[in-house]
């Protein structure tokens, strides 16, 4: 399929541009954007796409790309028609897919293991950038974006005669204007729609467009008699179509008067961010694809006039343009440290929200072997150490189309770097926790008593998202770039962090994702983005050991539609519900009563309950923990009777779960029974842990009792 894909490129990049040579490039771009841009959406946040799913922002792009390579000379006149919709919508896909195909192949054509790996690297960050178009949802980009830039208008506007907050305000405002007018073109066809014939429909048409009624009053006096009502929306649908050209294209003072900003300053910024007609006309076609000149450039220059059919690419890729503008304003030290303290503070900020209660400290400083380190964030909550890393360094194409050497400096200053950071502090806790008095003493300094963490949880965030590198981990180590004996850790972009603080607002859930998701990864390959783990997640807890044990990689695109419900409803005036892990009743409700009672141990006991069973296991649980109930009430007086119910897990990392149930009348002898209990279960079973969950037959709607949890001492091996 890939190598006839790429003997008709030529063939298909050709009949695009034939498109643009006979239709109004202007107008084919507003149709096709307004078209591909434009979701629906009823009362409960369920959307209706007006184009078939396949297409996506990145054809758009690629379409406005091919647009520039034609000399305006041989532009088309004539109004763009549905014929040229369904050419685009045929041929796109085709002309994307085909790029891919052909850097496969190369790859596969590769015998050099190290430039195999950075193809591959390549091929993951391309297809990642076509997927996914936005870092954070719009609302958080804009907040972000914002927030981040500020502080630099002042020396940005002394050069470029506009701040970065002006340009994000411009560029706001017409994004807002372009959904005004594309929500009141189809709130216009949906009235039509509504007329029951003909006659009904153009009545429509003159009551609600009246500029509209010279242009179809010789249509409607030829056809009136003899023209159905399918006939006559498809008649005004024509006309409204050919109208959109104008709804994208935007002068100074029309977008001045929108964002409150002088003409000239808008002027300057419109011109900043455009390319003028036929600006890639010498740029070669596979460029066009390994980075899309239109990222950094949105706009079209029509001489005084600009066309804006999508100017949400510039969100999408904001942080690039603000670096390219910040350089040519030699500003790029003071644009790096904005960027690391900016993070900085948003890392504590989440982590505050996440982990109400934990013990939060920033740039903690210790010392190992003569050397000063820092940690950026340090979180102790309960037996729980968080240790997270802040890296706000660009993940640039350049940098991942150099030669090796400079590849692999981009993979070690992205993803390696803070990752062995905080593995260095994990080592220490560890090195404490086995008796280095020195390490003891300097942990114990910096607020952490070792012998009172179970679990050491490292990540690492980024203003990028660096999740098409880091979920190479094995390709990296193979090739030397990471350590083989170096575990990542777990990667995310701050955008995402956020998300996952405000949907997982109960701490253990919080931890239980970061401490999970590393594992994931690195057992089967997830394809797609961080929100598409989390839907995941929610479906799943990370439970699906059959899954990773017979797949190398699942595609979870799409599983964030719920998430993306909840925060891009709000905008158009739909407020739906928090999206929710789907647990048991029980499981739920061990959960709520942990979290608030907050005994030491309540995050460790939470953090095995979640790993133990995926929701339909739980809910297996349930009953079978009243059928044991009911056998529990008639034979607890006799010595040895059936009284519990374990679960283990598939993955020997994890801990063993217990439920024992027992009468009030034994309830005084339950600290002796529990831990003999997990006894049993290590002495049979494979396991390092065991949580045995105490619940009272008698006192059933109180989700448990007891919390007891055992380990295998360290000395002992699982064979004795």
């Amino acid at each position: 399929m890939a190598s006839a894909g790429i003997d008709e490129f030529p063939k298909t990049l050709e009949l695009v541009k034939e498109q643009f040579r006979r239709f109004s490039p202007p107008g084919v771009m507003a149709l096709f954007a307004t078209y591909a841009f434009t979701v629906g959406v009823d009362d409960s946040g369920n959307e209706q796409r007006a184009l078939p799913e396949h297409i996506n922002q990145h054809h758009a792009e690629l379409l406005q790309a091919i647009l520039l390579t034609i000399p305006q000379e041989e532009w088309g006149q004539e109004a763009p028609s549905p014929e040229v919709m369904q050419v685009l919508i045929d041929n796109l896909p085709k002309l994307s897919d085909t790029f891919f195909h052909q850097r496969l192949l190369e790859a596969e054509q590769t015998t050099d293991e190290q430039e195999a790996v950075i193809r591959s690297l390549q091929n993951r960050v391309r297809l990642h950038t076509q997927q996914v178009r936005n870092w954070g949802y719009p609302t958080h980009v804009l907040a972000i974006a914002r927030e981040l830039y500020a502080p630099l208008d002042e020396q940005f506007l002394a050069f470029h005669g506009f701040s970065i907050s002006d340009l994000i305000n411009i560029l706001h405002s017409l994004v807002t204007e372009l959904r005004r007018r594309a929500d009141q073109h189809f709130e216009f066809l949906r009235k039509v729609s509504e007329g029951k014939n003909a006659k009904e429909v153009f009545a429509q048409v003159c009551e609600s467009v009246p500029e509209l009624q010279e242009r179809l009053v010789e249509i409607v006096d030829a056809h009136l008699s003899g023209i159905d009502r399918e006939g006559a929306i498809a008649l005004v649908m024509a006309s409204l179509n050919h109208g959109l050209e104008g709804q994208t294209i935007f002068d100074g003072k029309e977008v001045a008067a929108l964002a409150g900003c002088s003409p000239e300053v808008t002027e300057k910024i419109l011109r900043a961010i455009s390319l003028p007609p036929a600006g890639l006309v010498d740029t070669d076609p596979q460029h066009l694809f390994i980075g899309n000149p239109v990222w950094a450039a949105p706009g079209v220059d029509l001489d005084g006039r600009f066309l804006f059919a999508m100017p949400q690419i510039f969100f999408s890729h904001i942080h690039p343009i603000v670096s390219r503008l910040c350089g040519r304003a030699r500003m790029k030290s003071e644009l790096e440290n904005q960027r690391a303290r900016f993070l900085e503070e948003k890392l504590g900020k989440a982590l505050n929200g996440a982990l109400p209660g934990a013990t939060i400290q920033s740039n903690v400083r210790w010392r190992r072997d003569g050397r000063e380190y820092e940690t950026d964030r340090l979180a102790i909550i309960d037996r729980m150490v968080l240790i997270a890393e802040a890296k706000s360094n660009h993940l640039t194409p350049e940098g991942l189309r150099g030669a090796p050497d400079r590849v692999k400096r981009h993979v070690k200053d992205l993803v390696l770097t803070p990752s062995v950071q905080s593995h260095r502090l994990e080592s220490l806790i560890r090195a404490a926790q086995a008796g280095d008095a020195t390490a003891d003493k300097t942990v114990r300094a910096i607020g952490i008593d070792p012998s009172n963490v179970d679990q050491v949880i490292r990540v690492s965030v980024s203003l990028d998202d660096l999740s098409p590198i880091w979920s190479e981990e094995d390709k990296l180590k193979r090739v030397g770039w990471i350590p083989n004996d170096h575990a990542l850790a777990f990667t995310l972009s701050i955008a995402d962090l956020m998300c996952l603080a405000d949907i997982l607002d109960n701490p253990v859930q919080f931890l239980h994702y970061i401490s999970e998701r590393g594992f994931i990864q690195k057992s089967i390959d997830l394809y797609g983005d961080e929100m598409d783990s989390l839907g995941l997640y929610l479906e799943t807890g990370f439970n699906f050991a059959q899954i990773e044990e017979e797949h190398e990689f699942l595609v979870t695109v799409g599983l964030s539609r719920s998430i993306d419900q909840y925060y891009e409803s709000p905008d158009i005036g739909v407020h739906v519900p928090k999206p929710k892990a789907t647990l048991s009743k029980l499981f739920h409700a061990i959960l709520d009563r942990l979290s608030r009672n907050r005994t030491q141990g309540w995050i460790t006991a939470g953090l095995h309950l979640l790993n133990c069973a995926d929701y339909s296991e739980q809910w297996r649980v349930e009953k079978e923990l009243l059928r044991l109930r009911r056998y529990v009430r008639r034979k607890y007086r006799k010595p040895n009777h059936r009284n519990s119910l374990v679960l283990i897990p598939p993955k020997r990392r994890k801990a063993a779960v217990m439920f024992y149930l027992y009468p009030n009348k034994l309830r005084s002898t339950r600290h002796s029974v529990m831990p003999r209990l997990a006894q049993q279960v290590m002495n049979e079973h494979p396991c390092e842990e065991v949580c045995v969950i105490g619940k009272s037959i008698d006192n059933w709607r109180e989700p448990y009792d007891t919390i007891c949890i055992v380990r295998r001492p360290k000395s002992v091996t699982p064979e004795h």
